[in-house]
């Protein structure tokens, strides 16, 4: 079967397609729908084409069926939207200028707290200028629970030994440096402001320099120092710095540390003398008359608190002790 040059329905001018431009409908032999026996409807005549100079109809598009009439659109179901719950208030403004501020507040008072610490490790660490890396010899501690050695709460007595010579005013000497000395216990070591070692071992007491000192932490009230001088002696005269006495410019140790206010001296033979000390820093002496011993035991009755301060420190102290007479004849 040939292909007709024109449409058989409209009379419209075929082009290279299988449908009719311009009534969309198959060209026989280009489209199985228009071949013989189909639906189709059969050309009735002769299709006569359109007179010159008639301007075809316009085109149809799009080329196939209409577009789908539009569904109908789906009825909307109105939903209640569901209040929500309003934001808190703001602060006020005074608030939050106060919260603002706290960040830096507490930074302030955090480097305060580190700077006073650093002050206090500057401040206090050393006491002295004095180190020592062994301890001196004739020098013993015993625990500070120990029992002390006499009774220290005992009034003053008289010997019971018979009337003692007195020595020869040239031959009365410092007994201690040839002392041993049992205290209750020494205070750990510390370091000066050059980084020195500094030790608080009794025999600082006879060193001859005020600035050292034994010292003991805490309170001494009570506590008991044994000195044992060798040989037999005849005491005349005894004396002590009842503190550390260590002054270095702004740093004073004696009113730090706790001072010594009241001793009592007691000898082999019984003789027990009550001493009232100030607060000097220098050797205050308590004269006794002649009395014969090896042994001299210093009870420790009143001690202060300790002073206040940056140089402020639990610790009692002597610096320098003095037993004067001369070796018994």
């Amino acid at each position: 079967m040939s292909t007709p040059t024109y449409c058989t329905s409209c009379g419209h001018e075929l082009g290279v397609g299988r449908f009719c431009t311009n009534c969309g409908k198959p060209v026989p032999g280009r489209h199985p729908e228009a071949a013989p026996g189909t639906s189709a409807p059969p050309a009735t005549g002769p299709v006569v084409p359109p007179p010159v100079g008639q301007l075809p109809p316009s085109a149809r598009y799009p080329l196939f069926a209409d577009a789908p009439e539009r569904a109908p659109e789906a009825t909307a179901t109105r939903v209640t939207p569901v209040p929500a719950y309003p934001p808190p208030p703001a602060p006020p403004s005074s608030e939050r200028r106060r919260r603002a501020w706290l960040p830096w507040v507490v930074a302030v008072v955090l480097l305060a707290l580190v700077a006073g610490a650093g002050a206090v490790l500057l401040t206090g660490g050393g006491d002295d200028d004095k180190a020592a890396d062994e301890r001196p010899s004739g020098t013993t501690s015993t625990p500070t629970d120990a029992p002390s050695s006499g009774t220290p709460d005992q009034p003053d007595a008289t010997g019971t030994e018979g009337p003692v010579e007195a020595p020869d005013p040239d031959d009365v000497v410092d007994l201690t440096p040839d002392a041993t000395a049992q205290v209750p216990t020494e205070a750990p070591p510390s370091r000066d402001r050059a980084g020195k070692q500094v030790r608080f071992v009794a025999a600082n007491m006879w060193d001859g320099k005020p600035r050292t000192a034994w010292r003991m932490p805490g309170d001494g009230t009570g506590q008991t120092l044994t000195f044992d001088l060798g040989q037999d002696v005849v005491i005349t005269e005894v004396g002590l710095i009842n503190g550390y006495a260590k002054v270095d410019g702004s740093d004073n140790w004696y009113q730090g540390n706790r001072r010594i206010r009241a001793v009592q001296w007691e000898f082999d033979d019984g003789t027990r003398v009550t001493q009232e000390l100030a607060d000097r820093r220098e050797v205050q002496r308590a004269e006794l008359g002649p009395i014969a011993t090896r042994t001299v035991t210093v009870h420790l009755l009143v001690v202060t608190a300790p002073g206040k301060g940056p140089n402020s420190r639990d610790f009692t102290a002597i610096s320098e002790l003095q037993l004067l007479g001369a070796p018994a004849s």
